[in-house]
């Protein structure tokens, strides 16, 4: 064969595969452009999609923290109030209902013992019931107090000669609005006594407490000075 022949087949044959290799880069390059947008034109959303998302929950969660803090802290305030205020109408509502039977039964069993050498026992069981009734009510000198100068149960005397009977309602518990007397609350109530002939007529009581702890009171002061004359009164009348 002709060198030169052999040559000019040989450069034809080189040039066709450099055009065959050129056209499958450019046509690989073709593809990863187009690839490459496609996946900028996908990616791009989703992360900001995705971004988006985490900070709305992390608002959300932000939100719903805060929200939980302000009732808790709410909550907390209002139930330590709410528990003066209960516990002062809770003593406010055993001291006007009644008489208590059990009390006046010990009671009477005290008087009915006072020349016997065995009169201290009643007079523990007559001390032993007041506690029994107020002592989650009072710090222990606050119940002290109360069974000694209120007295505990001064408004129910034995039924022995007498029949009457007492409810309360309408009762107000008031928190002291002075900074200096954050635990002093003043009351209110409206004492509905009914005699022995179903006559009834009522009376306002009133007084003044403070809750040293919390949900405890460390000294009350209960003014129902007309009741006890009217209920005095009526008793001396069937003596």
């Amino acid at each position: 064969m002709d060198p030169s022949k052999e040559f000019d087949e040989l450069f034809i044959e080189m040039q066709n595969i450099e055009r065959s290799n050129e056209a499958r880069q450019n046509s690989l390059m073709k593809l990863q452009d187009r690839f490459g947008r496609r996946k900028k034109r996908h990616i791009a959303p989703i992360f900001l999609s995705i971004i988006m998302v985490t900070v709305a929950v992390f608002l959300m969660i932000s939100l719903i923290n805060q929200s939980l803090d302000s009732t808790n802290q709410l909550a907390a305030g209002i139930n330590d109030e709410d528990k003066n205020k209960a516990v002062i109408r809770a003593v406010l509502e055993k001291e006007f209902t009644g008489p208590d039977e059990n009390y006046l039964l010990r009671l009477e069993e005290m008087f009915d013992h006072q020349e016997d050498p065995s009169y201290e026992v009643y007079v523990g069981r007559l001390n032993d019931y007041i506690e029994e009734t107020y002592s989650s009510y009072f710090t222990e000198s606050g119940l002290d107090s109360f069974k000694t100068t209120t007295p505990a149960f001064r408004y129910h005397f034995s039924g022995r000669n007498y029949d009457y009977q007492l409810s309360i309602s309408k009762i107000e518990v008031i928190q002291s609005d002075n900074p200096n007397t954050p635990k002093s609350y003043s009351f209110t109530g409206l004492v509905e006594y009914e005699d022995e002939v179903g006559e009834t007529s009522q009376f306002e009581v009133q007084g003044k407490a403070i809750c040293s702890e919390e949900g405890k009171i460390g000294r009350i002061q209960i003014t129902a000075s007309a009741l006890q004359e009217k209920i005095h009164d009526d008793m001396n009348k069937n003596n």
